[in-house]
């Protein structure tokens, strides 16, 4: 009866000793083995998980089954979680034992780009990185040879053609790292053409343009534009001038271009006219010349005697004294005018009159 009293005793100690042992030996590894870290770095990643003893069941942070295999997953175990570095609690059931693990899930590298400007027409360009949680960060652009601070959050540079930039970033405090892209696309820029771009005209005279090159234009600041968004206005200038134009394409890349007019105040008077009828320089008058009104403009015969006169510039004279021809002969004219400017200039000269 001791005896078996005894048996008994010896073997309830050595379940116990074995249930002592299995729960000192239970533990929660990777998949290949190696010890379970504590802290992960946030990501879409899914680390596989293993027990010892095996054929236990995990629950808790982030944990789930795949495909037969135990997974711990960082973005699973924080869905919903606004507040970082994030604590949890990862365990494992095995014979009616469990055994846990604290994992930390660091802050995410959330890298915001601003995508507002990524564009450029003249290959110049900007690119700027913040952070959505705040921390020490290192940076760096690739290409990097593009770029005048490649390991800056904020850097210029100047590309040819459209170019794709790789940004990483590596928080200083926990080592982890993140990464995005963008892409600057290379606008081209128009290439505006003004027809003519340099002329000489008679004052009061005007000049037909024609632009080519781009989508939209505009005479900048022009003054006697028919049209200043037009691509085939009138211009009438009163003075010699540069006009600017600006053209922009569709894409809004922007070309500039210039038309040069110089006004000749030339006073365009024949030497001779004949007033029979057919329409060909039948009047003397004063053409062609810009003035801002006529003092004087008369024609003498050889005697000296006035046989035409006005101070209105749209008339001339026709060939006629009080209704009848005049003589075939010389004559003389007198005309003042005051010029754009205010000042007074007189034209004197011999005039034949042919029949």
């Amino acid at each position: 009866m001791e005896y078996m009293r005894i048996a008994v005793i010896t073997l309830f100690l050595s379940l116990l000793c074995r249930l002592c042992l299995a729960q000192n030996n239970a533990d929660i590894r990777l998949e290949d083995g190696t010890e379970l870290p504590s802290r992960y770095c946030y990501g879409d990643v899914s680390y596989g998980l293993s027990g010892i003893p095996a054929g236990g069941t995990f629950a808790g942070c982030g944990v789930i089954q795949k495909e037969g295999r135990w997974v711990f997953n960082p973005v699973t175990a924080t869905q919903g979680i606004t507040v970082f570095p994030y604590q949890c609690i990862l365990s494992y059931t095995v014979n009616g034992m469990t055994v846990q693990k604290v994992i930390l899930v660091q802050k995410p590298l959330t890298i915001l780009l601003d995508r507002s400007n990524t564009a450029t027409c003249d290959g110049s360009f900007t690119l700027w990185a913040e952070m959505l949680y705040a921390g020490a960060y290192d940076y760096s652009w690739q290409p990097a040879a593009l770029l005048e601070k490649p390991d800056s959050s904020y850097s210029m540079g100047h590309l040819g053609q459209t170019q794709e930039f790789i940004i990483a970033v590596r928080d200083r405090s926990t080592n982890c790292t993140g990464s995005d892209t963008i892409t600057v696309q290379r606008r081209p820029q128009p290439e505006l053409i003004v027809l003519p771009a340099d002329t000489t005209i008679i004052a009061r005279t005007s000049i037909q343009y024609r632009l080519s090159g781009a989508a939209e234009y505009w005479w900048h600041q022009s003054p006697w534009i028919s049209n200043t968004r037009s691509e085939y206005p009138v211009a009438y200038p009163q003075a010699s001038v540069q006009y600017t134009i600006i053209g922009k394409s569709e894409y809004g890349c922007l070309d500039t271009a210039y038309a040069n007019v110089t006004v000749k105040d030339g006073m365009q008077m024949p030497n001779a006219f004949t007033p029979n009828g057919d329409g060909l320089n039948d009047e003397f008058k004063i053409a062609n010349y810009g003035y801002q009104g006529v003092e004087v403009f008369r024609i003498f015969d050889r005697w000296g005697r006035i046989v035409f006169e006005t101070t209105d510039g749209s008339r001339g004279w026709d060939g006629t004294v009080k209704g009848d021809p005049a003589p075939s002969g010389n004559y003389i004219y007198h005309i003042r005018l005051r010029l754009q400017d205010g000042v007074l200039q007189e034209f004197k000269g011999d005039l034949t009159l042919i029949r």
